[in-house]
Protein backbone atom coordinates (compact mmCIF):
# COMPACT_ATOMS: atom_id res chain seq x y z
CA UNK A 1 0.00 0.00 0.00
CA UNK A 2 1.20 3.76 -0.66
CA UNK A 3 -0.17 6.53 1.04
CA UNK A 4 -1.02 9.45 -1.70
CA UNK A 5 -1.79 13.07 -0.57
CA UNK A 6 -5.24 13.82 -3.37
CA UNK A 7 -5.28 17.58 -4.62
CA UNK A 8 -7.52 19.47 -6.88
CA UNK A 9 -6.41 21.54 -9.34
CA UNK A 10 -8.79 23.15 -12.10
CA UNK A 11 -11.38 20.52 -11.46
CA UNK A 12 -8.70 17.58 -11.75
CA UNK A 13 -7.65 14.64 -9.27
CA UNK A 14 -3.81 14.58 -8.66
CA UNK A 15 -2.29 12.64 -6.11
CA UNK A 16 1.54 12.88 -5.06
CA UNK A 17 3.40 10.58 -2.36
CA UNK A 18 2.35 11.24 0.59
CA UNK A 19 5.79 10.62 1.88
CA UNK A 20 6.66 14.31 0.48
CA UNK A 21 4.55 16.48 1.78
CA UNK A 22 6.18 17.93 5.27
CA UNK A 23 2.73 20.38 5.65
CA UNK A 24 -0.23 21.14 4.31
CA UNK A 25 -1.29 25.23 5.51
CA UNK A 26 -4.15 27.79 4.52
CA UNK A 27 -2.50 30.22 2.00
CA UNK A 28 0.26 32.31 3.08
CA UNK A 29 0.77 35.88 2.18
CA UNK A 30 3.80 35.32 -0.81
CA UNK A 31 6.19 37.45 -1.88
CA UNK A 32 6.21 38.03 -5.65
CA UNK A 33 10.06 37.43 -6.94
CA UNK A 34 10.85 40.28 -9.80
CA UNK A 35 12.45 38.37 -13.11
CA UNK A 36 11.24 34.96 -12.07
CA UNK A 37 10.18 32.05 -14.12
CA UNK A 38 6.44 32.26 -14.73
CA UNK A 39 5.72 29.40 -12.70
CA UNK A 40 7.30 30.67 -9.60
CA UNK A 41 4.53 32.61 -7.83
CA UNK A 42 6.88 34.42 -5.16
CA UNK A 43 8.59 33.00 -1.82
CA UNK A 44 7.17 32.89 1.86
CA UNK A 45 9.34 33.08 4.93
CA UNK A 46 8.18 29.48 7.02
CA UNK A 47 9.78 29.12 10.31
CA UNK A 48 13.13 30.85 9.64
CA UNK A 49 13.28 29.13 5.65
CA UNK A 50 12.80 30.88 2.48
CA UNK A 51 10.47 28.47 0.70
CA UNK A 52 10.01 28.92 -3.02
CA UNK A 53 6.26 29.29 -3.92
CA UNK A 54 5.17 27.20 -7.34
CA UNK A 55 1.69 27.33 -8.73
CA UNK A 56 0.62 23.94 -10.02
CA UNK A 57 -1.87 25.93 -11.94
CA UNK A 58 0.34 27.16 -14.23
CA UNK A 59 2.73 25.07 -14.89
CA UNK A 60 0.06 22.02 -16.12
CA UNK A 61 -1.42 25.08 -17.79
CA UNK A 62 -4.89 25.15 -16.21
CA UNK A 63 -7.15 28.18 -17.29
CA UNK A 64 -7.85 30.62 -14.80
CA UNK A 65 -11.44 30.95 -13.46
CA UNK A 66 -12.79 33.38 -11.05
CA UNK A 67 -12.50 31.99 -7.48
CA UNK A 68 -15.34 32.98 -5.15
CA UNK A 69 -15.19 33.30 -1.84
CA UNK A 70 -15.88 29.05 -1.22
CA UNK A 71 -13.36 28.05 -3.31
CA UNK A 72 -10.63 30.31 -2.04
CA UNK A 73 -11.29 28.66 1.76
CA UNK A 74 -10.36 25.43 0.07
CA UNK A 75 -6.98 26.60 -1.41
CA UNK A 76 -3.71 25.14 0.25
CA UNK A 77 -0.17 25.48 -0.03
CA UNK A 78 1.63 21.82 -0.01
CA UNK A 79 4.83 21.87 1.59
CA UNK A 80 6.91 18.84 -0.10
CA UNK A 81 10.16 17.74 0.08
CA UNK A 82 11.94 17.76 -3.50
CA UNK A 83 15.28 16.60 -3.59
CA UNK A 84 16.89 18.35 -0.64
CA UNK A 85 14.74 21.10 -0.98
CA UNK A 86 11.57 22.29 0.59
CA UNK A 87 9.49 23.74 -1.97
CA UNK A 88 5.80 25.19 -1.97
CA UNK A 89 3.07 23.87 -4.30
CA UNK A 90 -0.46 26.01 -4.40
CA UNK A 91 -3.35 23.91 -5.18
CA UNK A 92 -7.43 24.58 -5.33
CA UNK A 93 -7.93 21.68 -2.78
CA UNK A 94 -6.41 19.09 -0.88
CA UNK A 95 -9.34 16.02 -0.60
CA UNK A 96 -7.89 13.22 0.93
CA UNK A 97 -5.03 11.00 2.15
CA UNK A 98 -5.69 7.93 -0.10
CA UNK A 99 -4.77 4.35 0.93
CA UNK A 100 -3.91 2.62 -2.96
CA UNK A 101 -2.30 -0.82 -3.21
CA UNK A 102 0.64 -0.96 -5.65
CA UNK A 103 -1.20 -2.78 -8.15
CA UNK A 104 -2.81 0.19 -8.26
CA UNK A 105 -0.51 2.18 -9.91
CA UNK A 106 -0.17 2.33 -14.08
CA UNK A 107 2.30 4.54 -15.55
CA UNK A 108 0.91 7.56 -17.45
CA UNK A 109 -0.51 6.81 -21.06
CA UNK A 110 0.56 10.40 -22.48
CA UNK A 111 3.19 10.76 -24.67
CA UNK A 112 5.90 13.31 -23.57
CA UNK A 113 6.20 16.00 -25.36
CA UNK A 114 9.94 16.52 -26.72
CA UNK A 115 10.91 19.80 -24.64
CA UNK A 116 8.49 19.76 -21.70
CA UNK A 117 8.81 18.25 -18.72
CA UNK A 118 6.68 14.96 -17.90
CA UNK A 119 4.20 16.71 -14.75
CA UNK A 120 2.06 13.54 -14.75
CA UNK A 121 4.13 10.16 -14.40
CA UNK A 122 1.07 7.59 -13.71
CA UNK A 123 -2.60 7.24 -12.66
CA UNK A 124 -4.40 5.07 -10.48
CA UNK A 125 -7.63 4.63 -8.75
CA UNK A 126 -11.47 3.43 -10.52
CA UNK A 127 -11.93 3.84 -14.02
CA UNK A 128 -14.72 6.06 -13.03
CA UNK A 129 -12.85 8.20 -10.63
CA UNK A 130 -8.74 8.03 -11.92
CA UNK A 131 -6.39 10.43 -10.65
CA UNK A 132 -3.19 11.52 -12.40
CA UNK A 133 -0.15 11.09 -10.30
CA UNK A 134 2.31 14.17 -10.46
CA UNK A 135 5.93 14.32 -10.73
CA UNK A 136 7.06 17.17 -8.19
CA UNK A 137 10.78 17.39 -9.75
CA UNK A 138 9.27 18.05 -13.20
CA UNK A 139 7.84 21.21 -11.42
CA UNK A 140 11.03 22.83 -11.25
CA UNK A 141 12.46 22.34 -14.50
CA UNK A 142 10.01 23.20 -16.90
Amino acid sequence: MVQLCVLQVGGTEYAIDLKRVDEILTLPQVTPVPRSPRFLEGVVKLRGEVVPVIDIRKQLRVTSVAIDEKSKRRQRMLVCKVGRRRVGFLVDAVTEIARVPYEELRPAPLAQVPGEAAHVIGVCGAPSRLRLLLDLKAFLVS
